[in-house]
């Protein structure tokens, strides 16, 4: 159970840890007073209480001297800078032949792991693969394992259980890619590496597959490391085909020694760019429904 409690000497009484706090922890019974600790036990360490006191007076144990930083006003990004890293953002697949430093990988995997996560969870972790030859492996298993996913679907027996089991409009949404990933698996057996491209190096987001919101959590850690990696000056592009092969084959994660129960819930091909893109080009309309 976590050590909570409020230095009385610091508090100011503005409740600002009441407000704050999602499990209610801490309760103020009247304005003004110095507010409670009810129910420490089902803190979940979120940090909110020690991050919104301005008096410092909030005393944590799982938040000890250090944990805790400073917003620097000078760092804060306006709507427009975000905006433009947004919208200049691209799918870079075509990457220098150079390796790709670790300060810079490791710069990306400190934005990816303050996302949110279900519950503070914070249960991602994270695989750097850049040793070639492991990484040319895990295209084979990809292609591998594409392969596996379009065979059922050969099969007329195996076509009439699986629609059932799917759905017709899921099932058909599915046969159409068919074609496409055995083209795809043809391709890389050939020679023609269009699963991975040549990257110099791979970021792969795993997780248990019992936690509360695994997949989410990993995607959402993603979403940071990709615009994190446009301000350090790496290219990526997601790994939809990798992650598709993990999501009915264990092969790769099998391949990485990844604990067990864990699945690889997202991926990013990394590299320096080979293209610099100085435009960005419109998208369809938000399709928005004002209630």
């Amino acid at each position: 159970m976590a050590e909570i409690r409020i230095d009385t000497d610091l508090c100011k009484k503005d409740g600002f840890c009441s407000v704050a706090c999602v499990q209610g922890i801490f309760r103020q019974n009247e304005k003004g007073t110095v507010p409670e600790i009810v129910g420490p036990e089902s803190c979940f360490l979120c940090g909110q209480c020690v991050a919104i006191c301005p008096h410092d007076a909030v005393v944590h144990g799982d938040f000890p001297d250090g944990s805790v930083g400073d917003v620097k006003p000078e760092h804060e990004s306006t709507y427009e800078q975000v905006l433009q890293l947004m919208r200049s953002r691209r799918s870079k697949r075509a990457f220098r032949d150079k390796p790709v430093e670790r300060g810079d990988i490791e710069k990306i995997i400190e934005a990816a792991r303050f996302a949110p996560t279900g519950h503070n969870a914070q249960g991602t972790g994270y695989v750097v693969v850049q040793d070639p030859d492991r990484i040319r492996e895990v295209g084979r298993l990809t292609a591998e394992g594409l392969r596996k996913m379009a065979k059922p679907f050969h099969s007329p027996i195996a076509r009439i259980f699986i629609r059932r089991a799917m759905g017709a409009r899921t099932f058909d949404m599915i046969a159409g890619f068919i074609p496409e990933l055995e083209h795809l698996a043809k391709l890389y057996d050939e020679g023609t590496d269009v699963l991975l491209n040549g990257a110099p190096a791979l970021l792969l987001f795993h997780a248990d597959t019992l936690g509360l919101s695994p997949g989410t959590d990993a995607n959402l850690g993603l979403q940071n490391a990709a615009l994190a990696a446009e301000t350090v000056g790496l290219g990526c592009y997601y790994t939809g085909f990798l992650v598709s092969a993990c999501d009915r084959d264990d092969s790769i994660a099998r391949f990485l020694s990844l604990p067990e129960h864990h699945k690889i819930y997202g991926g990013l091909a990394l590299g320096y760019p080979k293209l610099t893109f100085k435009k960005w080009p419109e998208r369809k309309p938000a399709r928005v429904t004002w209630l």
